[in-house]
Formats: C-alpha cells, structure tokens, sequence
C-alpha cells in the first residue's frame, strides 16, 4: 500500500492521477469482502441453530411446543399437535392457516405476521420491478467503484439515466402507497369483526370504562348514574390502599418464608428418618416385611406423578443431619401425637427445627414455623379489619372510576362521549381494560400530575436519543475501520490484521453492537400511561424513534461522514461530489444489519436457547416446588411495543435505499421470510400474547413505514441536486407531495376508527333484540341502499321524467343544460339504429369495466381483484367468519365479579402453601397445622427417601390464577 497516495479506504492502489477526477472516483471497494465475513459465519449459526431445533423438537415439547403440551390451557387456547418425526411434520405446519393464530393466539400476533408478509411483497415487488432496470444503468454509470458499490447511484455520473429513478420512483412508491392504503382498510374491518364478536364483546372489560382525572365532586355513585345514565350497572370508585396494601405485602412474604421453613423441617426430618432405618436395618441384619400404610400411600402417589415422557422434575436434597439410633420395631410401633413438629421430633432435635431472628422481636431467635404461623392470623386480622375501614371511609379516592354498563353498545357510546366541561377532566378515557394490565399507582394522577409527568418522560426520550447517539456513531465509525485507521495513528496495527479477521470488525461486529444497543431501549421505556397495553403502544412510538435516529440516520451519517472526511479536508471544494458517492455506500452496512436482525436473531428465536436452560439445566437444581410448577405452566410472552419498531425499521431502511442501493431489498425480502417462519411457529406454539393490543400495534407500524418514502424522496431530491438532473428533482418532489397528502388522508380517515366501534355496526349487531316492524324498516333501507350501488349504464342515461314537473330552464346554464342533454340523447339514439354491432361491443367492453372498478361481492372474483378492491371483498361482513362462533363465553367467579376493578390488595386472599408429602407423614400433620392460619396442601409434590423431590407438572392449575380469566 502506497502511503503517498492521497486517496482513503476504498479509493487506494488504483490510480496514477491524483487529479479530482481520479480523487472521487470509485476504487477497489472491500464492501463485497466485507459482506462475505458477515454472510458465513451468521449462515454456519443458523444452520447449526436449525439443526438444533430439528434434533431437540422431538425430544423437548415444553421448549419447542408447550402450547399443545400444557393442559393448563383451555381447549381453544391449545394448538395442534405436529408429528413426531424428524422431518414429516413440515406439511402439517404449512398446512395451518394464518386464522389459526388470529383465534388462538391474539389478533396482534395475527397482524404482526400479516405485517412480515405485506414488507415481503413490498420488497418483492421492488426486486422484480427496479433489479432489472437499475442494476445495470448503476453498473454501467461510469464511475468506477466496484463490488457492492458499483451496484449503487453513487457509481452514476450521467444525469440523463437519473430519469428512470425518478420515473420507477413514481411507479414504486404509488405500490406502497396503495399496499399501506389497502392494509389500512383491512385493520379497520377485521378490528370491528372482532371486537364485535360474541367472544370479546361478552367480556367484562368490553363493557367497563375508565375514567381518568375525574373531579372530586364526582366521585360519588350517585352523582356518577345521574350523569352517564340509566344503562351504568355497576361503579368501581378505587381508595388508595397503601396500608392494605403493605400488610398484604407482608403476609405474602411471611407466607413464602413459611413455606420454606416447611420445607426445610420436612427435608430434614425425612433425612433423618431414612439414616434411622437404615442404621436399624444395618444391627437386626433384616429387611422390613411391611411398609407403613403412609409410606406405601406415597410410593403410589408418587410413581403417578412421573410420566412417560418424563416431565417431572427431579431435585437432588442434599443436607442430612445425625438421626438418632432407634430400633425399627419401635419406629413402626410408635403413634403420631397431635402435637406440633410431633412427628418430626421423633428424628430430629428441637435445636435443629428451622430458626430465624426477625426483627419485630428485637432480634431474639425464634422457631420459624410456629412464629409465622402466629404472623399470619394477625395478619389476616389486620386485613380484614383494614378492608372493613375503607368501606365506610371517603377520604382518600383515587381520581379515577370504573364504570360497568349494561353492554357493550351502551359502554361504546359512553367512550365515545365527551364526558366533562372542564379540559382534561374525563377526558382521558380507556375502554377493553383487564384488571391485570392496570398499572395502580399511575391512577392517583391529577390532570396536573399527568401534563407534568408526560412533560417529564418526553424530555427524558429526547435526552436519551440525543446521548445514545455516541455509541451508535462509535459503531457507524467501526463500520469503515480500514478508512480510519489508515488516518488515526494508533489505530494503524489493525490494517496488519488479515483481510478475515478485518471484515469480520467491519462488518458482524458494529451490527451486533448495534442490535445489542438498541435491546437495552424497550426496558427504559416502558413507562408513562396507567395499563399495559398502552405502555406497549408508547414503547412502540418512542422505540421506533430510538430505532430511525440511531440504526438509520446516525450510523448511516457517520459511516459515510468516516469515509470521506479525509477527502475533504484535503480538499473541500469536493464536498458536493464526495457526498453524492459515499452516501449511497452506506447501505453496504445494512445489509449486514438484515443479516443479523434477520438470520441470527431469527435463528436463535427459533431454538429458544434460554427455555432450553431453564428447563433442562436449571431445573434440577431447583429446590423450590412452586417457582418450578409456575415456570413450567407459565408460557414466555411476547412485547409487541419492542417487537414491531425493529422490523418496521428494516422495512423503513429497505424502502429508504430501495432506489438509491436496490441490491438491499433483496436482502430484505429473504431475511423477512425467514423471519416469518420462525415466528410463524412461534405464535403457534411457543409464544403467548396475554398482554393484547387489540391490533393497534399494526396501523402504526404502516404509518410508520411510510417514513421510508419520505428518506428516500428527500435523499433522492438532494443526490439528483448534486448531479445537476433537475427534472428529476421536480418529479420527485412531486411525488413527496402526494406522499404527504395520502398520509395526510389515511391519518383523517382512519383515525376516528382506531379507538371506537361505529354505531352502524354495533346496532346491526343489536337487530335481533329490534321489534318486528323496526326489522322490516331496517330491511327496507338495506334495500334502498343497494340501488344506488348498481352499475351506471351510460348507453342508457335518458332522465326519467317526473309526471307534472315542469321542465323549464332558467338562464345560460340551464339552457346549455338541455341543449347538451338532448344532443347526448340524439347521438345515442342514432348510434343504436346505425351500428348495433358497435353498441354490443361497447357495451360487453363496459360491462367488463364496471367489473373492475365496482365489484360486487357475490359475482366471481379472482386475486388481482381482491387485491384491488379490499372495500368489497374485506368487508366487515366478510371477515366476521374469520372469528367463529363456537368460542367459550367468559365465566366469572361471583366472589371476582363484584371487586375486580378494585385495588388487587383489597380482594387479594392469602396465597396457598404447597409443601412435599414424605414418607414418614410429616407434611400431613403440616399441613393439618397450617390449614388454620393459611391455606395449604401437600398434593402433587412428594419426596423420597433419598431426598429426591418429584413434581406432577402435568395437573393443571392447582391455584386459581386470575390473569388467565378473559375479562
């Protein structure tokens, strides 16, 4: 390498002129190297992955496929099984349809694949439209670069070839457009078609409103029918329960630490017991002929709990204390006293019982067991005592109520009602709320409060972007390392490194930074709005902010500002034409990017790498029955508001570059189907979406997709500026004028249907309940309604004359008016009688038009004319039989129903302790013991006489678990 050649990075070791020509030309480029280093390590990881996955899916179902495996699910919840061989259980997958996830799963998970499918297309269709044309006029553009970079306009020089971007532009971009346009239509149907169903529209929640910011004057039940009206059934007025709530706290805390001093007595009793038989077995040198009816009660039990397929867990106990040396005629002969730690006296001393020092006894030593036990039955006093006061007490309400109407037409008509007089009071209002997703502490907010707070976390988002944009420029910078260490002097032992190891720096390595980066964002973010689907929906609009200023605009900013930084202060007068070649280099980081984003990430999703651990590895070393049956029945969720910024931003990216680097969205239509197998099966088998937007994760992310058209638009404008092509420019700026009216458009349209379900339906849903002549007026206008929606037969448009009217016409107007109607009706006239062959082929070729431009939804159709026309062939009516009819209605429990908006401590009842059965019948006396403080039982679990713990984690749910209720 010539260290007097001026020229940087790409630019070195092919030229004899350091002449300006020569300075902004094209080089020998290492972006192909570059992506070769990425492409096959990250295609050897997802084969291997693969592979794992293909091996382990028979031998792991609780990994691999737990939504068919766990019966704590409900029968509509569960998925099918898939067969059991190694590769004979691809066509039943495939065979599954999409509608599958969209009734077992959630209507997010159903729209997100939808999402992957619908950028596929669009990366598609790009490929196949603009590859064929753009390729070869960037190829041949005459500026030299080479690799990836002769595949980009920056290898250009000829503005007369900058029209076939700007034309393709037009053509490209209409097609995003109108896809975007259509899937909008589409949400909006299918959102109504489910939200209207009988399986959402039964609930609870579908039915209960919250209101936030309400006034104090209006926190009264009374008050608060007078003004909704007569169809509230039931209010909801929260207090703030800081004293309940830390007392329950406390139970629960003293609940668990009995548990484990249960546990412990029970482990090391049983301990002493076997060394005691043992021993005695060892000096009378005979083996017992007979068993305890406990002991041999158990060994039944606990052969049943271990199945085929060997899904009970195992714990190796460790401690065993010194027994005392008794014969085993006296142990069988002895009697149980019903006294407490009776039974597991007889092994084990008083000392060696469980003890611990609390402080509420200023430190003296007590037995653990019977001080807890005291705890909780004053404990559950002072609750109940507590729970009495609030009932009667007035002070201390929350400023937000929750009001349950007599169905979900009345509660649609009260959210969509403008509430107070006052700004801000009852104007935030949220509707489709479980219990579970409500976030308790964000209700005792103010109108005040909440500006401030909101004020608050916006600033803290943009200080956040602002600050991490240095460590993703650091990874831009990393992206163009052989550039910069060539200029930085301490940097200069890597250009020493072999050509391997250098792209494997320059390329998986600032990708994996960045992915890394970004996966710490979601975290922060979750705050601001008081229930959980709204942080998912707010996550989602700060993170794809997160996502476009720190993946896209800073990394693409610095690794073409790293490039050509040493050309320009060499020589700044090339700034213009070093900025028109190094921008469009800057894809080549990208499509390392998609790789990683894409077949990596995808890849290890896919083998599930952390449950592989966590049931396989940790769980035999863990102790703790009840953390391990809640992990086994306890499925790993999914947050859309993390989810969907990613992926959208790829698509933004991919849309971005499409005609200034086209060789991206190849790389992007792979990487999003590969991505849509893998959570394809996911969704079906793995995943569970309890936290549910309603599918408002998806209109956003095509809204937000549409930032891609503007980059790209704008990018476009600037580089056909440098080049001197300014009719190009004109077109282009052109078309970011309509990209911003159809935008424009979709957000006033739409809008409105997001959050509420329009009248028209809800009452077409309520028709059965109308009386019989209502029905009949109802049909009537249907009728009336279809008129207007026939075909217009332009070769028969004579007005219709109305007996009595008088046909007179007053001024120019009226009399061009009726010279130009009566000419129309002579000409057509004539041209009936003089060419009846024309007048059938003019009207065949009519009749095929009106086809494709007004459908009607009973005539046959074909692909292309559903694609055209969503309006006809999506309908609401249409997608209504997407959701069957045969779903659960939601039973509530009565002792539920009458609290459940209230706080959780008010109704929370104590948690049930779950201890293992022994052999020598120590939890049985336990659990007799602990029955009158706290709930608790010694079923399902049991321990040996070696130690070992097994578990029946094929029982169902063994306590009631109310975030699984479909409120």
């Amino acid at each position: 390498m010539s260290l007097s050649d001026p020229r940087v990075g790409s630019a070195r070791d092919n030229s004899t002129n350091p002449g300006l020509k020569h300075l902004i030309a094209g080089s020998n480029s290492s972006s192909g190297r570059n992506l070769l280093a990425t492409l096959v390590p990250v295609l050897i990881w997802a084969i291997i992955c693969s592979t794992i996955f293909i091996i382990l899916r028979r031998k792991c179902p609780r990994v691999y496929a737990p939504r068919s495996l766990l019966k704590s699910l409900e029968p509509h919840e569960r998925s099918v099984t898939l067969p059991n061989g190694w590769f004979n259980w691809f066509k039943d997958f495939y065979r599954i349809p999409p509608e599958f996830i969209l009734n077992h799963a959630s209507l997010d998970g159903y729209l997100f694949l939808r999402f992957l499918r619908v950028l596929g297309v669009i990366c598609s269709v790009g490929v196949i439209l603009l590859w064929p044309i753009l390729l070869p006029l960037h190829v041949t553009g005459g500026a030299g670069n080479t690799e990836l970079d002769a595949l980009t306009l920056g290898n250009v020089v000829s503005h007369n070839r900058l029209y076939a971007h700007a034309i393709l532009a037009w053509v490209y971009f209409s097609f995003v457009l109108y896809m975007v346009s259509r899937e909008c239509v589409y949400y909006i149907n299918l959102r109504q078609a489910y939200l209207l169903s009988p399986f959402y529209a039964n609930r609870l929640s579908s039915r209960t409103v919250l209101y936030m910011n309400v006034p104090r004057q209006f926190l009264d039940e009374d008050r608060l029918r007078w003004m909704l009206g007569p169809s509230v059934k039931r209010i909801w007025i929260p207090q703030t329960t800081d004293e309940l709530k830390r007392l329950v706290k406390e139970r629960e805390q003293t609940a668990m630490r009995l548990e484990k001093a249960e546990f412990t007595l029970i482990k090391i009793a049983n301990a002493a017991r076997t060394k005691a038989l043992e021993k005695a077995d060892g000096e009378s040198n005979r083996t017992p002929t007979s068993v305890s009816e406990s002991d041999q009660d158990l060994k039944d039990g606990r052969a049943n709990t271990t199945t085929k397929s060997g899904h009970a867990a195992t714990v190796q106990l460790s401690e065993n204390p010194e027994p005392s040396p008794v014969s085993t005629k006296e142990i069988e002969e002895r009697s149980l006293p019903d006294v407490n730690g009776s039974v597991a006296s007889q092994w084990i001393t008083h000392s060696s019982r469980p003890r611990h020092r609390p402080i509420a006894n200023y430190g003296r030593r007590v037995d653990t067991i019977k001080w807890t036990r005291n705890q909780i039955k004053k404990l559950n006093s002072k609750i109940a005592k507590v729970r009495r006061d609030q009932l009667f007490e007035t002070d201390g309400l929350l400023p937000s109520v929750f009001v349950e109407f007599e169905s979900h037409t009345e509660a649609q008509n009260a959210y969509q009602t403008l509430t107070h007089h006052r700004p801000l009071h009852m104007a935030q209002r949220y509707i489709g709320v479980r219990p579970f997703e409500i976030l308790w502490d964000a209700l005792s907010m103010s109108w005040l409060e909440t500006i401030a707070r909101r004020f608050l976390i916006k600033t803290f988002i943009t200080v956040l972007i602002i600050f991490w944009a240095i460590p993703s420029a650091i990874v831009g910078i990393i992206s163009n390392i052989r550039t910069v260490s060539e200029k930085v002097p301490f940097l200069g032992w890597i250009e020493d490194l072999p050509n391997v190891v250098l792209g494997v720096i320059s390329g998986v390595l600032p990708a994996f930074a960045l992915s890394l980066l970004m996966s710490i964002v979601p975290g922060i973010l979750r705050c601001g709005v008081p229930t959980l689907t709204g942080i998912e929906l707010y996550t989602q609009h700060a993170y794809f902010a997160f996502q476009v200023v720190q993946v896209f605009l800073i990394t693409t900013l610095t690794s073409a500002a790293s490039a050509a930084v040493a050309k320009l202060l060499a020589d700044p007068s090339t700034a213009k034409d070093l900025l028109s070649q190094n921008l469009p280099k800057a894809s080549n980081f990208y499509l390392s990017y998609f790789l990683l984003q894409s077949l990596a990430l995808g890849s290890g999703a896919l083998v599930q790498f952390g449950n592989l651990f966590q049931f396989h590895v940790f769980q035999k070393f863990s102790k703790n029955p009840r953390k391990t049956y809640l992990r086994w029945h306890r499925l790993q969720r999914i947050h859309w508001g993390a989810v969907f910024p990613v992926y959208t931003n790829l698509g933004v990216i991919a849309l971005t570059y499409a005609l200034i680097a086209p060789i991206v969205l190849g790389f992007a239509a792979v990487g999003v189907a590969f991505l849509h197998i893998v959570f394809r099966y996911n969704l079906t088998y793995v995943y569970d979406s309890e936290v549910d937007t309603r599918g408002l994760v998806y209109p956003r992310a095509l809204m937000q997709l549409l930032l891609g058209l503007y980059f790209s638009e704008i990018c476009m404008i600037g580089l056909f500026s440098l080049k001197g092509a300014y009719v190009p420019v004109v077109l282009t700026a052109a078309l970011l004028v309509l990209t911003g009216l159809v935008h424009t458009s979709l957000i006033d349209a739409l809008g409105p249907l997001l959050w509420s379900l329009p009248k028209s339906l809800t009452k077409e849903e309520d028709q059965p309940l109308m009386p019989r002549n209502r029905v009949n007026e109802y049909a009537m206008n249907n009728e009336e309604a279809e008129q207007f929606q026939q075909p217009h037969d332009f070769l028969n448009d004579e007005p219709e004359h109305i007996p009595g009217d008088i046909r007179a016409f007053e001024g120019a107007d009226g009399a061009f008016n009726a010279m130009g109607g009566g000419l129309k009706k002579l000409i057509s006239k004539k041209f009936k009688q003089g060419a009846p062959e024309a007048n059938i082929a003019l009207s065949a070729l009519t009749e095929f038009w009106m086809r494709w431009i007004y459908p009607q939804p009973g005539q046959k159709s074909n692909f292309l004319l559903r694609w055209l026309h969503p309006e006809v062939y999506s309908d609401y009516t249409i997608l209504r039989k997407m959701v069957p009819e045969d779903l659960p209605d939601p039973v509530y429990p009565e002792e539920l129903g009458q609290d459940i908006y209230y706080a959780p401590s008010f109704m929370m009842k104590p948690p049930s302790l779950w201890i293992p059965r022994d052999p020598g019948g120590i939890s049985r006396q336990e659990v007799e013991h602990c029955e009158k403080a706290i709930p608790t039982t010694d079923e399902y679990v049991s321990i040996d006489e070696k130690g070992q713990m097994a578990i029946n984690l094929e029982e169902p749910r063994l306590v009631f678990d109310i975030d699984r209720l479909r409120y």
